[in-house]
């Protein structure tokens, strides 16, 4: 593959996209990051389930490392951006940090906002025209099921991860293709 020419962007969930809740919890970040939980290392070592971890750093791969990284999850209300940093760092995902995207989240909702109007406002905010993709769970992210209408903009952009399954080698060839092609604005 070719070096991409500029850097892409992933709109990254965290739930059920890289923590299918098995052992740990977003909770047992939280309570590891701030000091409350016995074993911190342990947990953060092990919250994010092997088979999405090692999809991520192949898309990461994939891409030369041209990525930039935005947390579209509901971690982004609770954790700080360092205690952000501290959860990928603790779970062998340095990658992420190093390529935190200058605005790492997307807007904080207010409770009638939907997963895809946060992205879009982000996007009306930041976008520069950087190929991007959407990785959520069908849970987290149903508002982003209309992208999945060839007419929508976000078509082929959006790839939907199954509960307690996460982000999978299946998607990544797909997630890299999707990075790979340029936007139309």
């Amino acid at each position: 593959m070719a070096k991409p020419t500029r850097e892409a962007i992933v709109f990254l969930d965290i739930d059920d996209v890289l923590c299918v809740n098995e052992p740990y919890t977003g909770m047992d970040a939280l309570d590891a990051v701030c000091g409350k939980h016995a074993q911190p290392e342990a947990v953060l070592r092990e919250l994010f389930a092997a088979q999405p971890k090692l999809a991520l750093e192949r898309i990461h791969a994939a891409m030369q490392g041209r990525l930039r990284y935005v947390i579209s999850s509901a971690w982004r209300q609770a954790f700080t951006r360092e205690q952000i940093e501290r959860v990928f760092r603790g779970a062998g995902l340095s990658f992420v940090v190093e390529n935190l995207h200058a605005q790492w989240r997307t807007p904080c909702p207010p409770p009638e906002r939907e997963r895809i109007e946060e992205i879009e406002a982000w996007l009306q905010a930041h976008h520069r025209g950087e190929p991007f993709v959407i990785l959520d769970d069908e849970y987290s992210g149903p508002s982003l099921v209309v992208c999945s209408d060839p007419a929508h903009r976000f078509a082929t952009r959006v790839f939907m991860c199954p509960p307690r399954v996460g982000l999978s080698a299946e998607h990544a060839p797909l997630i890299v293709d999707a990075l790979s092609r340029p936007c139309v604005r």
